[in-house]
């Protein structure tokens, strides 16, 4: 029971480090930043695949040439972050180009698809991690490592009671009443 213990308790604190990891991926959000996982190499080596960035929702008129901007791609409504490398006032809409990319990406952004401008700071790899914590297999592992260290724990608090020969409740002296009646 002892070994079962240990391998539970080190595997609980290994989900407990993974929940405060994703804690920490997510404090931003309450800022108004919103994180995004890098899936392709375009805007490397500002941001490298694997990475997480925040972006926020900024107006128009906030963005300005040179921004990275995130938005919903044409194709399917995936995300996508490129830099602004152009401005049309008029038709409230962006150019944009990945910084690997050798050159601009075809048609203008609409600023309807602009999600937000995206910060220059991101966490390498730490994408990998998310996409991991995403999955139902790796929820349902998460949960059973928890549940079985709390199940174990409970067992090893029942074989304690069992050898110290205590049902966990302390049986009152059997002259408690007269004691009490005496005074």
């Amino acid at each position: 029971m002892k070994t079962a213990k240990t391998v539970t308790n080190i595997l609980s604190a290994a989900v407990y480090i993974c929940i405060l990891g994703f804690l920490a991926i997510a404090a931003p959000m309450v800022a108004g930043y919103r994180p995004v996982v890098v899936l392709s190499g375009s805007m490397e080596p500002t941001y490298g695949v694997g990475s997480v960035i925040y972006y926020k929702s900024v107006p128009f008129e906030q963005i300005q040439v040179g921004d990275p901007i995130t938005f919903r791609g044409s194709e399917g409504g995936a995300m996508v972050t490129h830099r602004v490398v152009e401005k049309d006032e008029s038709a409230r809409a962006f150019g944009t180009e990945g910084d690997a990319n050798g050159s601009r990406d075809p048609g203008m952004v609409p600023y309807e698809n602009v999600v937000g401008r995206a910060t220059q700071f991101c966490i390498p790899y730490a994408g990998y991690f998310v996409n991991f914590g995403k999955q139902p297999a790796s929820i349902a592992v998460l949960a059973v490592i928890l549940a079985s260290g709390m199940i174990v724990d409970h067992m090893a608090g029942d074989d304690k009671k069992e050898k110290s020969g205590k049902s966990g409740k302390e049986a009152a002296p059997k002259d408690a009443e007269e004691t009490s009646d005496r005074q």
